[in-house]
């Protein structure tokens, strides 16, 4: 009973990396699979077409703030309208 209470020692071997080169390490990696991976598997996946439509509309999909989309003039009144008609959203009389 006294074996099994009483754990051994197991001693592994490990290749011990200095941290900031696992960080420089993951960072070249990731870098490989955004540059290299993902358009890989885009085109694999048959996105080439709809990626270049994008790019031919001059489609900002990946824009942050609308603030640099000139097409938030035409969207605004739909957003306004949407929050303004939604049921369950307050009613503001002007």
């Amino acid at each position: 009973m006294y074996a099994i209470r009483e754990s051994l020692p197991i001693q592994k071997k490990r290749l011990k990396i200095n941290k900031s080169l696992a960080l420089v390490l993951g960072l070249v990696l990731m870098y490989l699979f955004v540059a290299i991976g993902l358009p890989f598997l885009s085109q694999l996946a048959g996105f080439t077409e709809e990626h270049q439509v994008i790019i031919d509309e001059d489609i900002h999909a990946g824009e942050w703030f609308y603030i640099f989309v000139e097409q938030i003039r035409e969207i605004e009144p739909r957003v306004r309208d949407t929050l303004k008609y939604t049921p369950g959203m307050e009613k503001v009389d002007k």
